[in-house]
């Protein structure tokens, strides 16, 4: 099998390196601006050489010098720079914009290396809805075209659900994907979207399906579509441990109940990154009170919270979906971030399950870095969808 060469820019923690490598690929350079998350990225890609500095500071030339590769060698750039500024605004005013220096930073690297493609995440601002029909948001898909199209490159826009790629999670997002290759263009500006085929049913698909009952993990139900992961069947195998209780290296509580959960074990003995958060005896008698898909809402007045968030003290379904993980998922005041049945907040372990990250991903750090590592990443399972779209539609 062909070796491609991947470059991880905004890497985070490396859930883009993690999907990419389990489709073939091999992340030859990785740039962190975060120390602690660089250095968590360096732990679990020793072989990559990986600069943890501010991008602007990086000479591209000479990282192609040290790595021996030359212009065009390397597959696919991927990254998720920030692009805060470009809703609404044209060329000048997006250049003009200093929430739009690192964006401009990863176009100076794809100008620099040549890559056959590249990858933007989450272009924020931009929903499915807004692509789809571009009026909208015409300013920016126009905007952000021509800053390609100069250097060479066509883009298009592509939205896709994480639950239809088999991650446990409602997780919306727009990416961007590029290409020099000539003979993947429709015409002067756009290029021929891949296929970025889903194989599990979405959230809304679910809904009009309550009379099928949910019963074995992948059940198949119609056209080859299978219901997604859930929630339980993403961490029922981990130690049932309560608030403040945990080791950073444990044993499983049972063998793999199911196939995500062989996926994700394979090549892990033991469990990492378990600790649960201590809560107060106030928020612990608060959580006891809430059921599976309740919230603060449902708990008597005199015990709500002044929390302002929709969501908060949220309990997740076990046989459902977890809403997206934020960076905040061992805080009860953020959403719905509470276990199922125990009475505590999600750990690292069990948010990474969550996000489709292998057992043998290690987070180090500080809790608050680790919660940023794992709510910041791309599903490694999304990111290995859109790799194999990559060589499949793209790279062969």
């Amino acid at each position: 099998m062909k070796n491609y060469k991947l470059i991880d820019l905004f890497s985070g923690v490396g859930g883009i390196s993690t999907g990419f490598h389990w489709a073939g690929f091999t992340t030859v350079f990785a740039n962190e601006y975060d120390k602690e998350i660089g250095e968590a990225y360096k732990a679990n890609f020793p072989d990559t050489k990986t600069i943890i500095e501010d991008i602007r500071k990086i000479d591209f030339a000479e990282v192609m010098k040290d790595l021996k590769i030359k212009r065009g060698d390397v597959d696919v750039i991927a990254g998720g720079p920030p692009c805060q500024g470009f809703s609404m605004a044209n060329r000048k005013r997006i250049e003009q914009d200093e929430r739009n220096l690192l964006f401009l930073e990863f176009v100076r690297a794809v100008k620099a290396f040549q890559p056959k493609c590249f990858l933007i995440e989450n272009v924020v601002g931009m929903t499915a809805e807004k692509v789809a029909i571009k009026s909208s948001e015409k300013n920016v898909v126009d905007s952000m075209t021509d800053f390609f199209h100069e250097i060479g490159y066509q883009i298009s826009f592509k939205s896709f659900k994480a639950e239809e790629h088999g991650v446990p999670q409602i997780r919306r997002r727009v990416i961007v994907i590029g290409t020099r290759l000539e003979n993947k263009f429709d015409d002067l500006r756009y290029l021929r979207i891949g296929n970025l085929k889903k194989e599990y049913l979405s959230k809304e698909e679910m809904s009009k399906k309550k009379d099928i009952q949910h019963t074995l993990f992948f059940d198949e139900i119609d056209k080859g579509i299978k219901y997604p992961t859930t929630v339980w069947e993403s961490i029922s195998d981990l130690p049932q441990i309560e608030a403040g209780q945990g080791e950073e290296k444990m044993g499983y509580l049972s063998k793999p109940k199911n196939e995500y959960q062989k996926f994700l074990r394979k090549g892990s003995k033991f469990v990492y990154n378990h600790l649960s958060t201590p809560h107060s005896k106030d928020v612990i008698e608060r959580i006891k009170l809430i059921k599976q898909g309740e919230n603060f809402n449902h708990l008597p007045t005199d015990l709500q919270t002044k929390s302002v968030h929709s969501g908060a003290f949220g309990r997740l379904v076990a046989d459902s979906l977890s809403p997206t993980i934020t960076t905040r998922f061992d805080t009860p005041s953020t959403g719905r971030v509470i276990h199922p049945f125990l009475n505590r907040t999600l750990t690292v372990r069990e948010a990474a399950r969550i996000q489709s990250f292998p057992d043998d991903f290690k987070f180090i750090g500080s809790r608050t870095s680790q919660g940023k590592q794992v709510g910041n990443a791309v599903p490694p399972l999304v990111a290995k969808k859109i790799a194999e779209m990559f060589i499949k539609d793209f790279l062969t």
